[in-house]
């Protein structure tokens, strides 16, 4: 659910539903067995969000104390998408963006930066998440360095792109983990993930979908021993 404006262009941020708009939409999701997700930039979609149910919260800044406090309490899920808008900065040439535009993104950045750190220390659940921008796509672990430099540990980071990713989808069973039962999804890194997330970010060497490896960037083996 559009819960409030917000673009690449646009970080206004102003509500566009009311609360009762948004609990009614909440609630008949629920009803039907379905998650919900409400986009507001700014805290006041986000705080009626909360307040009418949802699943979970993306982008938003400016998150109040009492509503993160709520969101830790539900489990409601916060998907604050820093880099996002990193990514609308660095291609601002391809679309076209002048000054100001990436002066109101850099502005937006840093406040979703601090809302990010206020929510790791009120311990709610945080997702990795990509807005699924334009080329960006398999950009989207530089989020994971946001998080890492918020407060995270690299262990706490790959936690958002898997358990609690899995979590946000509803496919807990199905994904999130390597055990009987769940997909073969599975990536390889050169180096430790968990004492450094960045190689998560520039040194995945294999990468295997459903248990079909669509990845293959290791060296070759060596002659058998003898």
């Amino acid at each position: 659910m559009y819960g409030s404006t917000g673009s690449d262009k646009d970080v206004t941020g102003f509500q566009t539903f009311t609360y009762e708009e948004m609990k009614a939409a909440a609630d008949v999701a629920h009803f039907a067995g379905k998650r919900i997700a409400i986009h507001s930039y700014g805290p006041d979609g986000a705080r009626d969000a909360v307040r009418a149910g949802t699943n979970t919260v993306e982008h938003a800044i400016d998150i109040d104390n009492a509503t993160l406090a709520t969101m830790a309490k539900k489990g409601i899920i916060y998907v604050p998408t820093v880099e996002h808008n990193k990514y609308y900065i660095a291609h601002r040439a391809e679309f076209g963006y002048d000054t100001t535009v990436v002066r109101e993104l850099n502005k937006y950045v840093a406040q979703n930066f601090e809302t990010l750190k206020r929510a790791i220390k009120a311990k709610v659940k945080i997702a990795m998440g990509s807005d699924a921008v334009f080329t960006g796509f398999g950009e989207n672990t530089r989020e994971l360095a946001w998080f890492v430099k918020a407060g995270m540990t690299p262990a706490q980071a790959l936690q958002t792109a898997t358990t609690t990713g899995a979590e946000m989808l509803g496919q807990e069973k199905n994904l999130g983990a390597i055990a009987p039962g769940y997909l073969a999804d599975l990536v390889a890194v050169e180096g430790d993930p968990t004492t450094d997330i960045n190689v998560v970010l520039d040194h995945v060497k294999w990468v295997m979908k459903a248990g079909k490896v669509g990845f293959d960037a290791t060296p070759p083996a060596g002659p058998a021993s003898r």
